[in-house]
C-alpha cells in the first residue's frame, strides 16, 4: 500500500458480471488506472437485484481479486445503478433579482438552485442528481451566462435524475453485506460518457449508448449539458437466448464466444460458411454463418429502433451533430456500427474509455466492457478519493501449528515415571521407554496435526521399526551391571519384550 497515493474505487454492478476499477489520482486531472477486474454473476434481471445472496458473493470476489493486485483493503467505492427504474424528469421555475438594477448576480443563481432542492420526488422514487438545462430572462431569451445579464426575474429547467426507492435500497444491502460504504450511487447513463466524448461533442450534440447485458443506457448531450436519459430493458442477454432457441444444442456456456467470435449485426455483411461448434470434443452439427448473423440482426435491430425511438420522442433526431457513440458489451459485435447507422442514418462509432485515463492504461483495459466502470471512476475523482484500509496478509497461517506437536509421541513414552529412578543415567542413553508404541495404536493424535503431508504418520511408524533392532543390537553391548539396573527399574512384562500389541 502506497500511502501517497489517493485512491478512488468505482464499482459497476451489471446484468451478468461486476466490475471494479481501482484507480489513484495523478498530477493534470488523469487517473491512473491499478486495476480492473470482472466477476460474472446471477441474481440480477434488467438491473434490478433479485438475489442479493448470488449478487453479493460475486462482488466479495471481484473485491478480494481487487484487493490483492493494488494491495489495499477497499472500503469505500463509487457505485452505478441503471436499469428500467432509472429515469428523467423537468421541473422549471423562477426567483427575482434581487439587485434594484435588476442586473442577475451568483445570489440568484444559488436561490434558484436552493428551490430546485427543495423540489420531491413522486412516491416511490428519489432524487439521485439534478442539474440545470438553461437559464431565460423575464422575456424568455435563453441565457447562456446569466451571470451580469438584466432582467426582473430567473427561470430556468432543472433535469431531475429519479431512481425507484426499491431497486436503490436492494443495490444498497448487496453492499452492506459485503461491508463496502456506498459514498454515492450515480445513475449509469448520467456518467458514462466521462471517458467517452470530449466537450465539444457535447456542445454539438452526441448520443451515448451503452449496450450491457440486460440492459441498455442512453445518454443524450446538447450544449454542453445531459439533457436526456432513459434505459431499456434489452441488451446482450436477449441475443444469448435467441441464439439458443434458435440451435438448442449448443452448449449455453459458449454462446457468449460463439456471438462474438463468429457473430455479426449484418447478414449482407457476413461470409457464407459453416461454424463448426465442438463441446468437450464432441462435433456438433454445423451451423452456417448467416443463419447466425440473422438471428442477431433481428435482436440488435429491435434494440437500435428502440434507441433511436427514444431518441426522435426526446426530440433530438436532427440535433446529433457528433452523431451516436455505442460502447458496452454488445458493442463488441462485428458491425454493430453499421446496423446502427443504417437505421438512424447518424454517423456512429464504437468507442471504449480513452479520455482522463493515463496513456499507458489504455491499451489493458481497452475493452467497452469497462467503459462503465472507468467513466465512474474518473467521474469519482472529481468528487474525491475513497478510503482504504490496509490490506492483512493471511498465507502464514498454515506454518505454526505442528510445531510443538511431533514432540508429544516421543514424550509420552516415558510411561509414568518409577518412584524411585535410581539409574537416571541409563534413562538417558537407553531406548527402552521408546518401544512402547503409544502414537502408534491411537490414531487420534496424528490426525491433530492439521496441514502436515501424508509421510508424518510414516515417519512414527518407521521411527517405531527402528527401536526393535535397537534393543537386541547396541543394548547387549553395555555389561551385566546396566541391564540388571535397568530390568530392575522397569520390570518385562512377560514373554513380549517389546509391548507392541499391549497398546
Amino acid at each position: 500500500m502506497d500511502s501517497r497515493k489517493n485512491y478512488v474505487v468505482a464499482v459497476d454492478v451489471g446484468s451478468s458480471e461486476v466490475v471494479i476499477a481501482v484507480g489513484s489520482m495523478a498530477e493534470g486531472g488523469t487517473v491512473n488506472i491499478e486495476t480492473v477486474v470482472a466477476e460474472p454473476l446471477t441474481g440480477v434481471s434488467a438491473g434490478l437485484v433479485e438475489n442479493s445472496q448470488t449478487v453479493a458473493e460475486a462482488l466479495r470476489r471481484a473485491r478480494v481479486r481487487a484487493e490483492q493486485e493494488v494491495g489495499v483493503a477497499i472500503t469505500d467505492a463509487y457505485v452505478t445503478i441503471s436499469g428500467r427504474f432509472v429515469r428523467c424528469a423537468r421541473y422549471t421555475d423562477h426567483v427575482f433579482v434581487e439587485d434594484n438594477e435588476n442586473r442577475i448576480s451568483q445570489r440568484d443563481l444559488a436561490a434558484l438552485r436552493e428551490r430546485m432542492l427543495n423540489v420531491k420526488a413522486g412516491a416511490g422514487e428519489v432524487i439521485m442528481d439534478l442539474f440545470p438545462l438553461c437559464y431565460k430572462s423575464d422575456i424568455g431569451t435563453e441565457l447562456q451566462n446569466p451571470v451580469g445579464c438584466y432582467s426582473k426575474q430567473l427561470s430556468s429547467t432543472y433535469n431531475f435524475i429519479l431512481c425507484e426507492d426499491t431497486a436503490k435500497d436492494r443495490l444498497r444491502r448487496v453492499f452492506l453485506d459485503v461491508g463496502i460504504k456506498i459514498r454515492s450511487m450515480f445513475a449509469g447513463a448520467s456518467v458514462m460518457a466521462k471517458s467517452l466524448v470530449t466537450s465539444d461533442e457535447k456542445e454539438d450534440g452526441v448520443a451515448i449508448v451503452d449496450i450491457g447485458s440486460g440492459v441498455t443506457d442512453l445518454a443524450i448531450y446538447r450544449g454542453g449539458v445531459l439533457c436526456y436519459i432513459a434505459s431499456i430493458p434489452m441488451g446482450g442477454s436477449a441475443l444469448n437466448n435467441d441464439i439458443l432457441g434458435y440451435d438448442n444444442n449448443i452448449p449455453s456456456r459458449m454462446v457468449e464466444n460463439l456471438k462474438k467470435q463468429c457473430g455479426s449485426a449484418v447478414v449482407e455483411l457476413t461470409p457464407d460458411d459453416m461454424i463448426q461448434v465442438r463441446n468437450r470434443g464432441r462435433a456438433i452439427k454445423p451451423i452456417p454463418r448467416l443463419n447466425l448473423a440473422a438471428v442477431i440482426e433481428a435482436r440488435m435491430t429491435d434494440i437500435a429502433e428502440y434507441v433511436w425511438n427514444e431518441i426522435r420522442e426526446a426530440g433530438y433526431a436532427k440535433k446529433l451533430g457528433a452523431g451516436i457513440v455505442l460502447t458496452g458489451g454488445g458493442a463488441n459485435l462485428k458491425n454493430v456500427g453499421e446496423l446502427f447507422h443504417r437505421i438512424t442514418e447518424q454517423e456512429v462509432r464504437v468507442a471504449c474509455a480513452e479520455i482522463g485515463v493515463a496513456t499507458e492504461a489504455l491499451e489493458k483495459y481497452a475493452s467497452p466492457s469497462y467503459t462503465m466502470a472507468l467513466s465512474l471512476l474518473l467521474h469519482g475523482a472529481e468528487v474525491g478519493p475513497c478510503p482504504v484500509g490496509v490490506l492483512i496478509q493471511r498465507s502464514a497461517e498454515p506454518k505454526t501449528e505442528p510445531k510443538a506437536e511431533p514432540v508429544k509421541p516421543v514424550e509420552p513414552a516415558q510411561p509414568a515415571k518409577p518412584a524411585q529412578p535410581k539409574v537416571a543415567p541409563q534413562q538417558q542413553v537407553t531406548p527402552q521407554p521408546q518401544p512402547q508404541p503409544q502414537p502408534i495404536q491411537q490414531p487420534a493424535e496424528p490426525n491433530t496435526l492439521k496441514g502436515e503431508d501424508d509421510n508424518y504418520g510414516d515417519d512414527i511408524t518407521d521411527g517405531d521399526d527402528d527401536v526393535k533392532p535397537g534393543r537386541g543390537g547396541w543394548f547387549r553391548g553395555w555389561g551385566g551391571k546396566i541391564k540388571r539396573a535397568f530390568t530392575e527399574a522397569f520390570p518385562e512384562p512377560g514373554e513380549d519384550v517389546d509391548g507392541d500389541d499391549e497398546y
